[in-house]
């Protein structure tokens, strides 16, 4: 009978599958990063032109209510076919949102409802608050932000 003994130095390789868990895991959690890496990379388009940091896109948050409230007052504020009027919410803050593909600045007004809203369908869902995107003193794009009922 023979016994094959190893040279120094020499080790029989292991499947992955008999690897340690903790080394297993290492190594898996290390291919996911990679991936993500470069889906991320992938993700962002690349802008067609640089922004001038010279000339930001940040107004007078005075003058930015003023005509968020004048678009309220004419209607624009519709949330599931109910208009909103300016003595249903409360002014809370106003963001600025830089698009990354387009190197573009979007201003979002952000309010809470003074009165929680119902969502149609939704017995156990309300609306507490609306964001709203301004363009030029109109309101083009809105978003309802809906919470559980507790």
């Amino acid at each position: 009978m023979s016994t094959r003994v190893p040279y120094a130095g020499h080790r029989t390789p292991r499947p992955l599958r008999s690897l340690p868990g903790s080394l297993m895991q290492t190594m898996f959690a290390g291919l996911l990063l990679c991936a993500s890496v470069e889906a991320a990379q992938a993700a962002v388009a690349v802008p067609r032109h640089l922004i001038n940091p010279d000339a930001p896109r940040i107004e007078n948050p005075d003058s930015l209510v003023h005509r968020y409230l004048q678009a309220v007052d004419r209607g624009e504020l519709v949330i599931f076919g109910q208009k909103l009027d300016r003595s249903m919410i409360v002014l809370v803050r106003i963001e600025y949102v830089y698009e990354l593909a387009s190197r573009t600045t979007r201003i979002k007004v952000y309010s809470n409802l003074k009165a929680p809203l119902p969502v149609p369908g939704q017995p156990d869902c309300q609306i507490l608050g609306v964001s709203a995107v301004m363009e030029d003193g109109q309101i083009t794009e809105i978003e309802s932000h809906v919470w559980m009922k507790p």
